[in-house]
């Protein structure tokens, strides 16, 4: 559920240094100054300072390569603190945290309010994520805003929570699909190593929630001395900005929610809903190559060739093709016939030299090339969604409904679902070993500021359903744009609606809108 984008437009970008803040109140322009040196800060106290290098990953992650000047000029003005919030919300007086605060000042001539930036995962540092964001297609933002990053609480410079055991679980080479006794076999090394983690510091483990999260910003918005905080969250994001939204509602602002995931917490439901949307993938990927018969060769009618791909694959899975360049078989064709709209050429040419007895040519084969989500605390991640869902502590009902997939959907349903609550091996899941959250997850509800939904038509991460099932709980516009990416749009052709939200433009967010990029 990273809110990094996908494919060319993957990352969103930021690092830090110094600037000035201009925050709109209602008693006009504040400047925080720096807490007195010796003093323990404060819960909800924002303290300023220098600000640390980046790392490389965070300087490539967030645009030092795809936009070095602008990275180089927003780094020049980018300013840096710590905000001090409770690691209980219900025991404020208690054991305390310090959040990484990263704070790009407006240019424009007014007063600015603050608009803060996830960037999803969970888990993905988002600190540095107003840098990304002002270098690309969305920087007529900081003609009005203050963009602020959050690092929260679990990850990144927040206090980052670590699980090595977990962490470094290697689920082995994977099969087509597993046995019950492979998966049964990694759940329960998981689980130890989750339970080893979480009896070592309990108290941290029922922290990561993101209803404290949501805590921890309307805590940066009274720090900022703002009236309202603006909101713009991706993928895990748009859960926290809607709990945000229905825990204050009346501090709520201008609220875009881009890759929107679903309001119902079922873990079961959401691994359905995000292979069901990959079967539907395939199948309109199907008719894309009937209607490219003459090139591919696989068939003129998207029955024939659903036909032919699924003998292919049941082909190469007794007799996978050996060749000098690799071996493929079932996991390598699955991943073709898994194409993203914007590889199908890719995929149908690779799928069409298989059909012939061929190793696919060249790095143009359209199989995945895709890495693990960079600047991302595995753990802390996986606590944080983990508090967001229910039904995702039996092995026994996790693989009972892998079974159920793998029946519903029988050209997709045996792969690892594309969700961070499915685990390395199918049929099992990553909240494995983790104790149930303490308190329900805040169900989504209304609130005051406008809202902008977001999905993109053809991404099976978070499914455009799920978009129109939030819709629904919390009120707000719907935008669809045309293309299969999870999230990006702030950084692709449809930009200039994301401006507009945040403007309050007359149109930007009109209910049934569609933008192609």
């Amino acid at each position: 559920m990273g809110g990094a984008r996908s494919r060319g437009v993957r990352t969103v970008a930021g690092v830090m240094l110094a600037g000035l803040l201009a925050a709109a109140c209602a008693d006009g322009d504040v400047r925080p100054q720096a807490a007195a040196t010796g003093t323990p800060p404060r819960t909800g106290e924002l303290t300023w300072g220098t600000c640390p290098e980046p790392s490389e990953a965070e300087a490539q992650v967030w645009g030092a390569a795809e936009h070095r000047p602008a990275y180089a000029r927003h780094a020049a003005r980018l300013r840096c603190g710590t905000l001090t919030v409770p690691a209980d919300w219900t025991a404020p007086q208690g054991r305390r945290l310090e959040l990484a605060v990263a704070l790009l000042p407006s240019t424009g001539d007014g007063p600015a309010e603050p608009l803060a930036l996830n960037p999803g995962g969970p888990g993905v540092s988002g600190r540095l994520m107003p840098i990304g964001i002002a270098s690309g297609g969305a920087r007529a933002l900081l003609d009005r805003y203050d963009l602020v990053g959050l690092d929260v609480r679990g990850t990144g410079r927040s206090g980052p929570a670590t699980c090595p055991a977990a962490e470094s679980l290697d689920a082995g080479p994977q099969p087509a699909a597993p046995t019950h006794r492979t998966a049964r076999a990694y759940w329960n090394r998981l689980a130890r190593a989750h339970t080893t983690c979480a009896e070592a510091d309990p108290a941290q483990l029922a922290s990561l929630t993101t209803t404290n999260a949501a805590h921890d910003l309307d805590a940066l918005r009274r720090a900022l001395r703002a009236p309202r905080l603006h909101y713009y969250g991706v993928s895990w994001g748009t859960s926290l900005g809607a709990t945000y939204r229905t825990l204050f509602p009346t501090h709520s602002g201008r609220t875009l929610l881009e890759s929107v995931v679903s309001p119902d917490p079922d873990l079961r439901g959401l691994l359905d809903g995000v292979t069901r949307a990959r079967e539907q993938r395939f199948e309109h990927f199907t008719a894309w190559l009937a209607a490219r018969s003459d090139r591919y060769g696989l068939g003129t009618t998207a029955d024939e060739v659903r036909t032919r791909l699924l003998s292919l694959r049941e082909r190469l899975t007794t007799r996978p093709l050996r060749t000098a360049d690799g071996t493929y078989g079932r996991v390598e064709t699955d991943q073709y016939l898994d194409a993203e709209p914007a590889d199908r050429a890719g995929a149908g040419a690779a799928l069409s030299s298989l059909a012939r007895g061929r190793a696919p040519a060249g790095d143009g084969d359209g199989k995945p090339r895709t890495a693990a989500p960079p600047l991302v605390a595995p753990f802390a991640g996986t606590a944080l969604l983990c508090s967001q869902v229910t039904h995702a502590a039996s092995f026994t009902e996790q693989w009972s409904a892998y079974g159920e997939r793998r029946t519903a959907y029988p050209v997709l349903g045996a792969t690892r679902p594309m969700f961070p609550g499915s685990g390395e091996v199918p049929g099992t899941s990553t909240c494995a070993g983790l104790p149930a959250p303490e308190r329900p997850p805040v169900e989504p509800g209304r609130a005051d500021g406008p809202l902008l939904l977001v999905a993109h038509r053809d991404e099976v991460i978070t499914p455009l359903p799920w978009a129109r099932a939030m819709r629904a709980r919390t009120g707000g516009s719907l935008l669809v744009v045309g293309d299969g990416e999870h999230g990006g749009m702030a950084g692709g052709g449809c930009a200039e609606r994301v401006v507009g939200f945040f403007a309050g433009e007359e149109g930007a967010a009109v209910e049934g809108g569609v933008c192609e990029p």
